[in-house]
């Protein structure tokens, strides 16, 4: 068997990227959302990996600032 270069079959790579067929739709939705947080697609085992080799978090973190502990409760402004 043999695989004709991409170009040969495909005359405008952008039309692909463009518009999908409908089993692509879901994977080219998870590559549209990680080009904007920059975090890599794959099976969550894969991301483990990463993280383990780059020795950081690429996972999302819960968002926010952080609670500090024993912080005095407010007083109410409406009682």
């Amino acid at each position: 068997m043999t695989v004709a270069p991409l170009l040969d079959r495909i005359d405008r790579f952008a039309d692909l990227l463009d518009e999908p067929g409908d089993e692509d739709v879901q994977r080219f939705g998870a590559l549209r959302a990680a080009e904007t947080t920059g975090r890599p697609v794959g099976a969550a085992a894969f991301i483990a990996d990463l993280e383990r080799s780059l020795g950081r978090v690429l996972t999302p973190r819960k968002r926010g600032r952080k609670a500090t502990k024993g912080a005095p409760e407010q007083p109410s402004l409406l009682g």
